[in-house]
Parts: C-alpha cells; sequence; structure tokens
C-alpha cells in the first residue's frame, strides 16, 4: 500500500525493518535515548507477543520516517504498562512508536507528521482499531496533537529523571556532601565491568529486586534483556557492581550517543546505613563519576525513586500517554474535509 502525499515523498508499509534503508539523520528522533535507536526495534520484532508493521516515509534521499505499530499478538496485554484504558480491549488498538522500555521515539519529521500517522489511521480502520501513543516526550506530543487537531486524550504516565553534569546548585552540593560522608563511613567499593564479563549473580540480583517491586522477573529474563541490548549496533551494557559491608548491589546502564542511561538495580533491603550508603553509591555518585571521566555529557536515569533524585538535582521530564478513539481515528484516515464551494 503507497501514498504519495508530494512528488517527493512516498509513504508505504513494511513488516520488517530488512525491507527498508537506513534512517536519514534529519528524520532520527534522540528523545528517547537508546530506547530509540532503529536496531532496538529488531528485538519487537522477534517477540512473539506482538505483531508489528512501518508506516515509511522514502524519498531519493533515504528513509525520511519511520512509524512503528504494534498489535498485541492475544487478548490480554504483553506489558500492563502499555494499557491505555481498562475499558479498550488489546485487539481494538493499534500502538504507535514503541511497546519496550516505557519511552517512545517517533522518526517522524513534523512536516511529514499529519500524512504519516493518516497512514496509521488507515490501517488501524482496516483492523478495527484506534491510535494508541505510549510514552511519548513533550515534542512528539506536540507534534501529534498538531497532527491529529488536538483530539488525542492524553495523560501523564511517567517523569523521567535527567542530570546535566555542570556545577550543582548549592542546595544539591548539600546534599551530596552529606551522602560522600555516609559513603566514606560505608566503604563502599565499587567496579565497573562490561555486560559480558558481570558476575553471575548479578541477573538474580536485579531479577530478586523486581519481584520485591511486584513485576514478575526471572535471572533468565534478566540475561536476555541484556543481551538484547548488548546487540544493538552503538550501546555498550556495563554494570557497577558494589559492595559495602555484608551488603553487595549492582546497577545496569547503556552508554549510547555521549549519554550513560541507568537502567536496572538490584540491591536486598535492610535497614544498615552501609546498605543506604552502596544504594547512593550505584544510583547517583558512580554513575556521575563514570560519566565524568568518560566525557559523557547527560545521565538518564529512569522514572522510579523521584524524591532522591530530585534531591540530588535532576530535572523531570513528563512522559504522555494517548489515545485517539475509533471516531477520530477515523476522521484522521479520511483527511481533510472538502467543501464543494
Amino acid at each position: 500500500m503507497d501514498r504519495w502525499p508530494d512528488p517527493e515523498v512516498r509513504f508505504r508499509t513494511a513488516t520488517t525493518l530488512s525491507d527498508l534503508p537506513g534512517l536519514t539523520p534529519a528524520a532520527f528522533d534522540p528523545d528517547a535515548g537508546a530506547a530509540g535507536a532503529p536496531a532496538r526495534l529488531l528485538g519487537v520484532e522477534a517477540d512473539g507477543r506482538w505483531r508489528c508493521s512501518y508506516v515509511a516515509a522514502e524519498s531519493a534521499g533515504g528513509l525520511d520516517a519511520l512509524v512503528p505499530l504494534y498489535r498485541p499478538a492475544g487478548r490480554v496485554w504483553p506489558d500492563r504498562a502499555y494499557t491505555p484504558d481498562p475499558e479498550i480491549a488489546p485487539v481494538r488498538c493499534l500502538l504507535v512508536g514503541g511497546v519496550y522500555d516505557r519511552r517512545t521515539a517517533l522518526h517522524l519529521p513534523a512536516h511529514l507528521a499529519r500524512e504519516g500517522l493518516r497512514a496509521a489511521a488507515r490501517i488501524a480502520v482496516e483492523e478495527d482499531r484506534c491510535l494508541v501513543f505510549p510514552f511519548l516526550y513533550d515534542r512528539a506530543r506536540r507534534m501529534v496533537d498538531a497532527a491529529t487537531g488536538g483530539r488525542v486524550r492524553w495523560a501523564v504516565v511517567a517523569h523521567e529523571a535527567r542530570f546535566t553534569l555542570g556545577e550543582p546548585p548549592s542546595r544539591v552540593r548539600g546534599v551530596l556532601r552529606r551522602d560522600r560522608r555516609l559513603i566514606e563511613r560505608a566503604a563502599t567499593a565499587v567496579s565497573v565491568v562490561p555486560w559480558r564479563d558481570a558476575d553471575p549473580a548479578t541477573a538474580g540480583l536485579v531479577a530478586a529486586h523486581n519481584l520485591r517491586m511486584g513485576a514478575f522477573d526471572d535471572a533468565e529474563f534478566v540475561r536476555l534483556r541484556h543481551d538484547q541490548w548488548a546487540a544493538c549496533e552503538g550501546v555498550e551494557v556495563i554494570v557497577f557492581d558494589g559492595r559495602a559491608g555484608p551488603h553487595r548491589g549492582v546497577l545496569t546502564a547503556l552508554v549510547w550517543r555521549g549519554g550513560l542511561e541507568l537502567h536496572e538495580i538490584g540491591l536486598p533491603p535492610s535497614d544498615d546505613p552501609a546498605r543506604l550508603a552502596l544504594y547512593l553509591d550505584l544510583i547517583h555518585h558512580r554513575p556521575h563519576a563514570y560519566a565524568r571521566a568518560h566525557g559523557l555529557t547527560a545521565i538518564r536515569a529512569g522514572t522510579a525513586a523521584r524524591t532522591p533524585k530530585a534531591s540530588r538535582g535532576a530535572v523531570f521530564e513528563p512522559l504522555h500517554g494517548g489515545v485517539l478513539d475509533a471516531e477520530n481515528t477515523r476522521r484522521l484516515a479520511r483527511g481533510p474535509e472538502r467543501s464543494d464551494g
């Protein structure tokens, strides 16, 4: 199915990235960090829980837009975080952009957004679905609103913490000084190793932490997730492996395009101050030292533990979830209404 909004750009659909050329630099959306890397999309193609396709815009210069589209393969949600509304069944949803990592990149320049999303809406209508936009950043939300006439129903679903590596304000410096005194008393020791060289206990620590947080996990799943990341071109997976007295903890992280992305932690609970010291060293001080030592310019620190991150200088980017209901999905698919006058 090909669509031609102008003589220079051709919209078409594909079922695999192997059918498409690489993205042009102007089309690439860096907002979601490593989660937006095209290589990351290949992992979803191999995931039997989702059925995927792509709307792509091509010109003589290459691939000018790429809009991944996902359908749950079964009648239940593969990941509850992507449930847009309990009243909307999975078989009625077409998810736009991504279904991994709880952050979405839209490789869709603003001047192509209306036609790209209209092509997605036509697919949704053919399948009796509505469009769902999970975990979009502010820029992408504004672009979707402009393309849909503001008809998407939005909610803020998370806030992503980000740090820059400049001099922190005085209130933050005071918090960091207290941290360092606690860390020194606990005599924490942290090493950094590539994922491939991580201690075999790493995956079990992460899985146990996720289970305590109420998520279903297993060490084998942890290994699979990190092996998939390590296979992504341009992504380096590292592990901060720390000890403080009897306590052992790990933090996994991704290095990508000049930034560090904190990924998953594993640290058993305890009221011992040494455990708190190790936690603070793992989630803040060691990653910041690593970033400075390696010339990285920014740190993404995920959406959990907002209060301790805020007190240490994080700024927060809202992530939006949106639904374009069935009626408005049909309206978008039809295109602009024309008058006979």
